[in-house]
């Protein structure tokens, strides 16, 4: 064989001897996982309501960053109105399962400065406190490109019967959603709820729902539209519009007022709770809708600050709202975490 032929078949034959000698790594034996089969069953259904659409404005709840671990907070709500002034500090403490799943218990003490005095010779306001319904809550979040969702199932226990105040005397229970998308600093969101009264609420709490002058008794379901502003880091301002829409039998039960009391307000625009301390009727007694403003200072060394202002339209009544929460979970946490 010529030189030139020999080197062109050797050419011609390389390819085939490298195909022949690299050999496909043997398929990777099938394993199964039970737990992390299971772990994917139970998480289907989440998944599923994940991708129809879920951080609240920030500030408005604690850090909600870390993954697992202990969770621990102390808020302060407060409104004060023409009226009267409510306010409500909350102890919280729970446990971080999973990045989703978490659960919390409370115990809030209200206190209350009212002008519906029983000393009828001088100009006194009366000030007082009592222990609100201690809560648990479970709450499940999820978060994807930009978007947040959250849901909380709250249970409260009576702490006192409803004629000793701030309770209605009964357990309640209360279902809260949350979703919002976060577009580069603007970020609009949409709650709803569905509870057996008016409930506390001390997770994502809203401007409209801090530190009522009253609570109710009876089936209501409530919903907020709206959204928050990114002005710097750290500090944002936001506006919303809600409705509460009760359903059923109703009882509003005053904060204001004290119960067998006759010294109260005229009740004007529908405020039942400034007239008597108790007052049973239909839907229409505790139905309300109205908006809020507020400004948010988030994050900063473990504090939230939320200072807002709601009208109600129903009412025609206006209340300037402060919600102060400390972060404590740092307390908790070793240093690697």
């Amino acid at each position: 064989m010529k030189p030139i032929q020999a080197g062109l078949l050797a050419l011609l034959l390389m390819p085939k001897l490298g195909l022949a000698q690299t050999d496909s790594p043997p398929p990777a034996p099938f394993s199964y996982n039970p737990a992390s089969a299971a772990a994917h069953a139970i998480g289907a259904p989440f998944r599923a309501l994940w991708k129809l659409g879920g951080h609240v404005p920030t500030g408005t709840a604690p850090d909600e960053t870390e993954a697992t671990g202990v969770i621990a907070f102390e808020q302060v709500q407060g409104a004060s109105t023409r009226l009267g002034i409510v306010a409500i500090l909350d102890t919280d403490a729970g446990y971080a399962f999973t990045p989703h799943v978490s659960a919390d218990i409370g115990l809030p003490v209200v206190f209350v400065r009212s002008p519906f005095s029983l000393v009828t010779n001088h100009d006194w306001r009366y000030t007082t406190w009592i222990l609100g319904d201690p809560y648990l809550d479970i709450r499940y979040t999820a978060r994807s490109s930009g978007t947040s969702f959250t849901s909380i199932l709250t249970g409260t226990a009576p702490a006192s019967s409803a004629q000793k105040v701030f309770g209605t005397g009964r357990f309640g229970g209360d279902w809260f959603n949350h979703i919002e998308h976060d577009f580069k600093g603007v970020t609009p969101f949409l709650n709803a709820g569905a509870a057996s009264g008016t409930v506390n609420r001390f997770i994502l709490p809203r401007p409209y729902s801090l530190a009522r002058p009253y609570q109710t008794l009876g089936f209501i379901s409530d919903f907020e539209g709206g959204a928050s502003f990114k002005i710097a880091r750290g500090f944002n301002i936001g506006g919303s519009m809600y409705a509460l829409v009760p359903a059923g039998p109703q009882k509003v039960f005053s904060r204001l007022v004290a119960p067998d009391s006759t010294i109260a307000s005229d009740g004007n625009h529908h405020r039942f709770f400034d007239s008597a301390f108790e007052t049973v009727g239909s839907s229409e007694i505790d139905r309300d809708n109205g908006y809020s403003g507020w400004i948010e200072l988030a994050h900063v060394r473990h504090v939230n600050l939320q200072i807002g202002y709601t009208r109600s339209v129903h009412y025609a009544f206006d209340s300037v709202t402060v919600m102060l929460n400390f972060d404590a979970g740092f307390l908790f946490k070793t240093p690697s975490q």
